[in-house]
């Protein structure tokens, strides 16, 4: 079966339908990226939960009682799973293994989520349960768009650094989607993670298909003060964007990376949203962006 992802052919013998994937329409497909499932009663004593190494040829990612991903030239994910294919273990490939295999490719990577709304792109940027999914939420809610979720893959055309779609899931606490109340069913349920979320698949006209350039770029960081939102410098937009990559620096990809990062910068706005851990902050930014979209 050949799936889209990130505008990218997948192979897999595998359904990936419950994810929200689609069949990748073109007739032509040349270097597909193919992924392939195999059982394993290997022992990984030496390896840390959720240790990650990742070389330009060769990358790979642990999860204890998940699997070994195993990441080969950008073309090649071996998921070696020590119980089951469940839940847990493709919604983690779709991620992590996934930043790693489009590094591979020369493709800018970030821990954001993403939204098209009122013909602008938001990516909200940060480390896992900064807010990033609830406020992709409130803003479908209100009409927008998901483009992409968790991971944000970037890659150029021409002169101009495009987010590219990822996949119509949206991963969302019961707490958030009580207070947000979106029109959801059939959730997915995760037996394996720390967090207390659910999957659900949105409908297609929820999902933009076609790859964007991003028009803002919030950070998101807790605060114990009310919502402030800052128009941040190019250096400090240059230094949260790093700080948010998937993939830290190397010698290999260094330069790549800096240049990415930059042409993020001059190409968009940024701005750092500090806030309290309450639901209405959620409405604070929407107001703050609305009067500025009116």
């Amino acid at each position: 079966m050949l799936y889209s992802l990130y505008c990218q052919a997948v192979e897999s013998k595998i359904s990936l339908d419950d994810f929200g994937l689609k069949p990748f329409r073109k007739k032509s497909v040349s270097n597909p990226i193919c992924l392939d499932f195999i059982k394993t009663s290997d022992i990984f004593d030496n390896y840390e939960n959720h240790q990650t190494n990742i070389r330009k040829d060769y990358g790979y990612y642990y999860i204890r009682d998940v699997a070994l991903y195993e990441i080969f030239s950008g073309n090649k994910i071996v998921i070696k799973y020590f119980d089951e294919i469940d839940n847990d273990l493709i919604h983690s490939l779709l991620n992590y293994p996934f930043a790693i295999l489009f590094n591979q490719r020369n493709k800018y990577v970030i821990h954001a989520s993403s939204i098209f709304y009122k013909d602008k792109v938001f990516c909200f940027c940060g480390k896992s349960q900064s807010g990033k999914s609830s406020l992709v939420s409130y803003f479908l809610k209100k009409g927008g768009l998901l483009i992409s979720e968790d991971t944000c893959v970037f890659e150029y055309n021409k002169n101009e650094l495009f987010l590219l779609p990822s996949y119509n899931f949206l991963k969302i606490s019961d707490d958030i989607n009580d207070y947000i109340d979106l029109p959801l069913s059939n959730p997915i349920e995760f037996k394996k993670k720390s967090t207390n979320r659910k999957g659900y698949i949105l409908n297609d006209h929820k999902f933009v298909s076609k790859s964007e350039v991003v028009d803002y770029f919030i950070y998101l960081d807790w605060s114990d003060k009310s919502s402030k939102l800052k128009k941040l410098t190019d250096e400090a937009s240059l230094k949260q964007l790093l700080s948010n990559a998937f993939i830290g620096y190397s010698r290999e990809n260094a330069s790549s990376i800096f240049k990415a990062a930059s042409q993020l910068v001059n190409q968009a706005d940024h701005y750092l949203y500090k806030r309290e851990k309450k639901f209405k902050t959620l409405e604070d930014f929407f107001k703050i962006f609305s009067k500025k979209l009116s």
